[in-house]
C-alpha cells in the first residue's frame, strides 16, 4: 500500500472513488463497487477500539 499517494477530495455531488477492504466476517475483500446503486453505504473507521 502507497501511502504517499494523495488525490484531490471528491467534490459534493461526485461520486466516491472505488476501494476494496478485507472482509470482516468472510474470507476475501469487499469493495465500494458491490453496493453502489443498491444500498447507502457507512464507512465508520474506529480506531483502538479492539
Amino acid at each position: 500500500m502507497d501511502l504517499t499517494y494523495s488525490r484531490p477530495p471528491v467534490q459534493l455531488g461526485e461520486p466516491a472513488p472505488d476501494f476494496s477492504l478485507p472482509a470482516a466476517h468472510e474470507e476475501g475483500s469487499v469493495s465500494l463497487s458491490e453496493y453502489r446503486g443498491r444500498s447507502p453505504v457507512l464507512l465508520a473507521l474506529f480506531r483502538g477500539l479492539y
